[in-house]
């Protein structure tokens, strides 16, 4: 692709095509539907794609998956450094406000940080757009089901 962006639209396109693997190119039309005639610039495809194949893993394991990131036995810290900037790409921590971000912070800690991993399961099955609020009467009411059954049995 090189000196593409002098290109005409239509041959940027065409360049991606090319630059893309066959299954890329089928998510593109089959999925997304975007089809190789499209009004669509280049960046815009990428920005799709980019989006679809953001989605198609779950939120809140991104985020457990960046917080829980520790530099490995004889991993060079440039390398870790990379590997933690590629996870915080993929999770949007600061969109909004100042009081949004501090609930997505508070969010990120109580995921990993409660021990219970069928607690851990149902934050994970949380909509995504589940409030800090949310998160926590979730925690609660685990917590009280926990006791409840625990003084049953």
């Amino acid at each position: 692709m090189l000196d593409s962006q002098r290109l005409p639209r239509h041959m940027q396109l065409i360049q991606l095509q090319m630059a893309v693997s066959l299954d890329v190119q089928r998510i593109l039309e089959h999925t997304l539907g975007i089809a190789s005639d499209n009004s669509l610039t280049v960046t815009e495809v990428l920005d799709t794609l980019q989006s679809h194949f953001k989605s198609q893993r779950n939120e809140a394991l991104r985020r457990r998956e960046l917080l829980c990131c520790k530099q490995a036995d004889g991993e060079s810290f440039s390398d870790f450094f990379v590997r933690l900037k590629n996870l915080a790409e993929e999770v949007d921590l600061c969109t909004g406000n100042a009081m949004t971000c501090a609930e997505i912070q508070l969010k990120m800690v109580l995921l990993t940080g409660v021990r219970d991993e069928e607690l851990i399961q149902s934050l994970i099955s949380l909509d995504t757009g589940a409030s800090l609020q949310d998160v926590v009467a979730c925690c609660r009411s685990f917590e009280a089901t926990r006791h409840t059954a625990s003084a049953i049995y």
